[in-house]
């Protein structure tokens, strides 16, 4: 998504300037036309969305609040302005509490609810932009909200799960990360003269453990702007060189334990959201695209771009989904099933359902097996400086008997 320096002409013939976020040309001008303005011409600028608060930005948390409020008061048959200018009045965030006093007020003037909360693309997300408009064109608002919050439930739970799975060994890692340190850096060196001073041929592991203490001491800074530099230079080159992005993303994938668990995450992704857009009666191919940007993963990303293209040109779901090994046969079977069935919808949820299950299983079984192994690398640390310090030792006392 980019943003577009326009001109447009409103309602009352009035020429207008300002800056909008649109995907494209195309998508700029529809906007547009929703909120009554007529587009004269535009081109990208790298300057931010000003007037509309269009930069403002909101935890996923107030988002699922607000389509958690607008389901109840739309199934209870609260007009939706109604219910806009009730959330505004009441929420508790003033930044978005703003975002919706705007919305509002757009709404108010006659534009459609969709199209009012396209003016902040870093507030609503485009899927939940464009589900908002299948459930206006569609008149099924009510259930699209409650649809919609379901889906932000779980896009939370999975975040929790994750989170919560990983607490614990991220914890004991980072004690052992600290005690390494602190041997290699503090207690070591602390006895280096007094081991150098035994006039005994010291043991390989202890010059080893000698060496790298002394190398840490002189050289931890190196150590630590390599911990920085690395993580920073591997998203800048996320960011800015496509290529590379695309490799990272397919070495990540083959990456053993951690690569599989990733595919999951990104499958489930795909299945929930393109389930969610299908059932809205988001057209195929523009539930294709949208999915594009939402699995997370460059690789998956280009596969189902070419699934778009061979279903624009005749392609049934499942056969363009066989054509990539990224999806595996279970998702193409059930999707096949599904197409037959003229139940797609259902079968993509029954799919996703079934990576939600298997990811919080696979991530439990993944720390699983990692937290005795953080164990035994702490075990075996303290077990190899303490054998590094005390066999000069034994051998001195040897050589005195």
């Amino acid at each position: 998504m980019a943003n577009y320096k326009y001109r447009a002409i409103d309602q009352s013939g009035q020429t207008q300037s300002s800056i909008l976020s649109a995907e494209n040309l195309d998508d700029l001008r529809t906007r547009l036309k929703d909120a009554g303005k007529l587009l004269l011409d535009a081109k990208v600028t790298r300057e931010a969305v000003k007037g509309s608060h269009g930069d403002i930005k909101i935890k996923p948390q107030v988002i699922l609040e607000f389509v958690t409020h607008m389901s109840s008061l739309s199934q209870a048959g609260v007009p939706t302005l109604s219910s806009l200018i009730t959330l505004a009045q009441e929420s508790s965030n003033p930044a978005f509490e703003t975002v919706l006093d705007k919305v509002w007020r757009t709404v108010e003037t006659g534009v459609p609810m969709h199209a009012a909360m396209s003016q902040f693309p870093r507030v609503f997300p485009q899927l939940v932009v464009n589900l908002v408009q299948a459930g206006e064109e569609s008149g099924t608002l009510p259930e699209t909200f409650v649809e919609l919050q379901r889906y932000l439930e779980w896009m939370e739970r999975m975040k929790g799960e994750v989170r919560q799975a990983m607490i614990y060994p991220t914890t004991i890692l980072s004690a052992v990360l600290c005690l390494f340190i602190l041997m290699f850096t503090f207690v070591i060196p602390r006895f280096t003269p007094i081991l150098e001073s035994l006039n005994v041929p010291l043991p390989f592991i202890t010059v080893a453990v000698l060496a790298l203490s002394k190398f840490l001491e002189s050289a931890w800074w190196m150590c630590a702007l390599v911990l920085i530099v690395v993580p920073i230079g591997v998203w800048l080159c996320k960011t800015r060189l496509p290529g590379f992005s695309l490799a990272w993303d397919a070495w990540m994938l083959k990456v053993p334990i951690f690569g599989p668990l990733k595919r999951l995450l990104a499958l489930s992704r795909f299945t929930h959201n393109f389930g969610v857009l299908y059932k809205a009666g988001i057209p195929v191919l523009q539930g294709l695209s949208l999915c594009q940007r939402l699995v997370g993963n460059q690789v998956i990303e280009r596969a189902l771009r070419r699934v778009e293209q061979d279903v624009s040109e005749g392609a049934t779901i499942s056969n363009a989904l066989r054509q990539h090994p990224v999806f595996p046969s279970i998702l193409i079977q059930m999707v096949s099933v599904g197409e037959a069935a003229g139940q797609l919808d259902q079968t993509l949820m029954h799919v996703a359902h079934y990576y939600n299950e298997e990811i919080p299983r696979r991530v439990k079984k993944i720390f699983g097996v990692m937290e005795p192994m953080i164990t035994v690398g702490l075990i075996g640390t303290v077990g190899i400086v303490a054998v590094s310090i005390f066999l000069p030792m034994m051998s001195l006392m040897g050589g005195m008997r």
